[in-house]
């Protein structure tokens, strides 16, 4: 099940012009989905609060169109509080977290976009029943990469979204086999694939690795399993081995449009170190 933590804060772009200004979704490369409906609520009364339930398969995003209000979320053992007063900044909610909006300001507009249109059966309205249900079970498994992750990998990484995200150089497919023949011989390299119900979805590793640091980088291919917390399970897992070989550090390098990741690497201690033109550098002292 998805959890507070794969909630986040997405800032939109904000045009700005003498007689008003202008935000939009369209373009905002990151974005957790395909909006396929749009609705808002107005006109809510002082002390009423709306919301109140979960979605089985159903993401949403949440602004602030006019005024503030505030969002409880709930994974059925962490709360998080979000506050939005800026209609430039939205939340992502994935599927499977409980959610409920509070304390809407006066003349407060709340604008919700959502990855599929309106079903009933996707609503979980029931709290009791949303503690007692995991829907998905997805298990996830960490392997030694294998051909089968090559295969897949000249695909996603191919992609024209991950490629930018995962700051991909373009590549051959004669060189991509190339550097699988190699890897047994490569010192400063640790690499591992993902399996998500049993199916290969993505992949990790640290390069570069000295006696003191290594690079961190991952993914996953697999667009289903996006949005549902494998980046961090997947991240604790690096971290872990880094610690294992007695490294020092870890750093990386993420794209500035890529919110959801640097979200990520933030929550698990990373800072800020450097910036070179749209690429962030980040640093974790182990």
């Amino acid at each position: 099940m998805s959890s507070v933590s794969d909630c986040s804060i997405i800032q939109l772009p904000k045009i700005e012009y003498r007689t008003g200004n202008i935000s939009l979704v369209e373009g905002v490369k990151n974005f957790p989905f395909r909006v396929k409906r749009v609705f808002y609520l107005y006109d809510i009364p002082a002390g009423e609060s709306r919301g109140a339930h979960a979605h089985k398969e159903c993401h949403q995003f949440l602004i602030a169109a006019s005024g503030s209000f505030e969002i409880i979320l709930d994974d059925g053992t962490n709360e998080k509080k979000v506050t939005l007063n800026r209609p430039f900044y939205g939340l992502h909610i994935p599927p499977l977290v409980w959610a409920y909006e509070l304390n809407f300001s006066s003349g407060a507009i709340a604008l919700v976009l959502t990855s599929d249109l309106y079903d009933g059966n996707d609503y979980i309205r029931d709290y009791s029943t949303y503690k007692k249900l995991n829907p998905r079970k997805v298990s996830i498994e960490i392997i030694n990469y294998s051909d089968e992750f090559l295969r897949k990998s000249w695909f996603w990484l191919r992609d024209p979204e991950i490629k930018e995200l995962t700051l991909t150089p373009s590549f051959s497919e004669d060189t991509q086999k190339q550097w699988f023949k190699s890897l047994s011989s490569l010192k400063d390299y640790y690499i591992k694939g993902i399996l998500i119900n049993e199916e290969a979805a993505g992949a990790f590793g640290l390069k570069h690795i000295t006696e003191e640091t290594a690079e961190f980088w991952g993914y996953i291919g697999e667009r289903k399993y996006w949005g549902q917390g494998f980046g961090s399970i997947i991240l604790t897992e690096a971290i872990k081995y880094a610690k294992v070989i007695k490294l020092k550090s870890l750093y990386l390098k993420v794209s500035d449009s890529n919110i959801r990741a640097i979200n990520l690497y933030i929550s698990h201690g990373f800072k800020f170190k450097d910036k070179k033109e749209n690429v962030f550098f980040m640093t974790l002292v182990l």
